[in-house]
């Protein structure tokens, strides 16, 4: 089994560009219930790369949320209608930990609470449920965390030991709420696609496939190419990506009997380089067999 190098991402301006581009220009995986959408006092912005040269401490990093957390505290920090950003305001009570506040954002009239995830799930079963999108590594699932974020994160204002930590941090009440969720969901190409799919998934959200590693050759046809990407890349578009592209038997090496998933890319030739044809996971041949925990 080939180990690759360790890899620490760049930070270069243009690659927050592109992500944040990204970030406004890529479809929600989930369309909040009415009352809890994104406000219109933040709305997408034209930024160029001269723009986050200065006053940015962003840096990607391997933890998911956390890199799209700060993806998110990037974007509320260069709108000119935010006045202040609190982020990750965790509010405990007899020093147990209730919950935190994703970011706490003071608009022209009014505090935001808006709580924010990215999230990629596959498909395991028909699709009529949200407990049926999976996990790569099958210890959470779409129905849990829509459940979580609804019914806990949005509802921690309402804790008495939050109403205090508020009140301390002069943030006045009642405060509006929103959710704000991206992400992708991943199909099996070989299973039937969903007849339904739960009202809370946007039908515009962004699809791949996924496979085990016994499956692979499903993908591998003449003359294709591929890419492997590394998790902080993960939103950047191919012309920014360092990984260079691999012939299928190089692919197979790489991946060869890790239980970890893979995000592959799998790519064709334009005229200014790679392009992506489309992007899955390759994950263990025990995924699909093993339960959540």
């Amino acid at each position: 089994m080939n180990r690759r190098p360790p890899y620490q991402p760049s930070s270069h301006p243009q690659r927050l560009q592109a992500e944040l581009q990204w970030l406004l220009s890529s479809p929600d995986l989930l369309l909040p219930p009415p009352g809890l959408e994104r406000p219109q006092q933040l709305p997408p912005l034209q930024i160029s790369s001269e723009e986050l040269v200065h006053d940015s401490a962003y840096q990607p990093c391997w933890r998911l949320g956390e890199h799209f957390e700060n993806l998110v505290y990037e974007y509320l920090r260069l709108n000119p209608y935010t006045y202040d950003i609190k982020r990750n305001i965790q509010v405990k009570s007899d020093k147990k930990t209730l919950g935190e506040f994703d970011f706490l954002i003071h608009l022209s009239r009014q505090w935001l609470h808006l709580e924010v995830a990215l999230k990629l799930y596959l498909l395991d079963g028909d699709g009529s449920s949200l407990s049926h999108y999976i996990g790569t590594r099958r210890d959470d699932c779409l129905a849990q965390k829509w459940h979580r974020m609804l019914y806990h994160q949005l509802k921690l204002a309402q804790q008495p030991a939050a109403q205090q930590q508020l009140a301390e941090l002069g943030i006045e009440q009642p405060l509006t709420s929103a959710l704000w969720i991206k992400g992708w969901l991943f199909y099996h190409p070989l299973r039937p696609a969903p007849k339904k799919q739960p009202e809370q998934i946007n039908p515009c959200h962004l699809k791949g496939w996924w496979l085990t590693q016994s499956e692979l050759k499903l993908i591998k046809a003449p003359g294709r190419v591929y890419m492997l990407v590394r998790k902080p890349d993960w939103l950047l578009p191919v012309s920014m990506l360092e990984t260079g592209a691999i012939d299928f038997d190089r692919l197979r090496d790489e991946i060869a009997g890790e239980t970890r998933a893979h995000l592959v890319l799998i790519l064709h030739r334009a005229d200014d380089g790679w392009v992506e044809r489309s992007r899955g996971f390759v994950v263990a041949d025990s995924w699909p067999g093993s339960k959540i925990q």
